[in-house]
């Protein structure tokens, strides 16, 4: 989870500290042969956050397996650094809901967040990723235009079916956000996000009500489908 979240924030053009605490730990070699610049101490040591320069930083990642652990390391950064947004990895949901109400941070599940989208997966391996808006459940999922799709808008879609299109491929091009003039061509490659009861309906639409048992997401084919004409 560390490891991901630096690769994230360095994606995003962000400077970024790694404290480990054991110098034989996975992608600490990774992190080297990145030039992250990276700090093997224990954080429970007073000297260990100071030598992070953490009173400049905006911003603290506390993802430790262990729950006290990285509750301990919050409160050290807020107590050095009061204005420092804090995201801490709990594995306790009754815990994080505390930590969020009495210290303003926010506290994550991996668990909790991982849960959607592998049920989603076992249901439906087409889709890649998902997350919840109120009592919504909404799904992302990447569609082959072919039938029912070709010669619709992308405001038609979304207007019928609630699914908006995040990015468009044709050919060799890729388009964000496309706009709702566009008619879809057989064969477009079209990236949707949708509540899943919506996403359901545009796939039976589609005619691909039933799931495969895995999708090739690199080739956007789906096993059983055959090209037609």
């Amino acid at each position: 989870v560390g490891y991901r979240v630096v690769t994230q924030l360095r994606e995003m053009g962000k400077d970024v500290v790694v404290v480990e605490k054991r110098e034989d730990a996975a992608f600490v070699s990774a992190l080297r042969d990145e030039n992250v610049p990276l700090l093997i101490d224990d954080t429970r040591s007073p000297l260990c956050l100071p030598r992070t320069h953490v009173k400049r930083a905006s911003a603290i990642v506390c993802a430790t397996d262990d729950d006290l652990a990285n509750l301990n390391i919050a409160l050290d950064a807020r107590r050095l650094n009061p204005g420092i947004r804090v995201v801490i990895r709990l594995f306790d949901d009754d815990l994080g809901a505390k930590v969020r109400d009495t210290f303003k941070a926010e506290a994550l599940s991996s668990s909790s967040l991982a849960a959607p989208a592998m049920a989603l997966a076992a249901l439906d391996p087409r889709l890649v990723h998902s997350f919840r808006i109120g009592k919504h459940l909404m799904v992302v999922s990447l569609f082959v235009v072919r039938d029912g799709l070709p010669g619709l808008t992308v405001s038609q879609v979304r207007d019928r079916f609630g699914g908006l299109a995040l990015s468009l491929i044709r050919g060799a091009e890729e388009t964000l956000h496309p706009n709702g003039e566009v008619v879809f061509q057989a064969g477009d490659q079209v990236t949707i996000q949708a509540s899943y009861p919506e996403y359901c309906a545009l796939r039976v639409f589609t005619g691909e009500s039933e799931a495969p048992a895995y999708a090739d997401h690199d080739n956007f084919l789906m096993p059983g489908y055959r090209p037609t004409g």
